[in-house]
């Protein structure tokens, strides 16, 4: 499993692919499984794409302290770093999009083409973001899954899915 430090944490991160750096940021909670490996081997035939779990999420390191975007946007430029990638073109999905936006007002000189993917004009879950964000660097798995399904978006997912999957909901 590749693991380089990153700040103050041990980061995962996959390469796939071959030419001009793609950066892939995942959203709130989400890790590099979460992309569509349709789109992963369409994209890692023209590029070389850098796949990664955030602080907290998958197999990359919790750690103590507040979590905000700008260290999310922190931690990527010092992947980038580490991983001896001094410019790419960065996606961004859903939170992914905010940290990509912080990067690029934080780091231009490491962006090439920034590409948003689950915008909003406003971040319409910024009260439910700010939660999670808070609860990742204090709470269980277990905890942080029941926040998460709390959220007004999750109320079609059935109310009993914790207790029957309690591995699948992030695993």
């Amino acid at each position: 499993m590749p693991k380089v430090k990153v700040n103050d944490i041990q980061m995962y991160y996959e390469v796939k692919g071959e030419g001009f750096p793609l950066v892939m940021i995942q959203g709130l909670g989400g890790n590099l499984e979460g992309w569509d490996p349709r789109l992963v081997e369409g994209l890692s035939k023209h590029f070389k794409l850098i796949l990664f779990d955030n602080r907290g999420a998958g197999r990359t390191d919790l750690s103590k302290g507040e979590y905000t975007i700008r260290l999310f946007a922190d931690d990527t430029a010092d992947l980038m770093s580490a991983l001896g990638v001094p410019k790419a073109h960065i996606l961004g999905i859903s939170m992914g999009r905010m940290i990509a936006q912080e990067l690029t007002i934080n780091y231009p000189q490491k962006v090439s083409k920034l590409i948003l993917c689950s915008t909003s004009s406003q971040p319409s879950y910024s009260k439910e973001g700010s939660r999670v964000l808070e609860a990742m660097s204090r709470s269980s798995i277990e905890e942080l899954t029941k926040l998460i399904l709390s959220f007004p978006f999750a109320l079609d997912y059935p109310k009993d899915l914790l207790k029957q999957n309690p591995v699948v909901v992030f695993g």
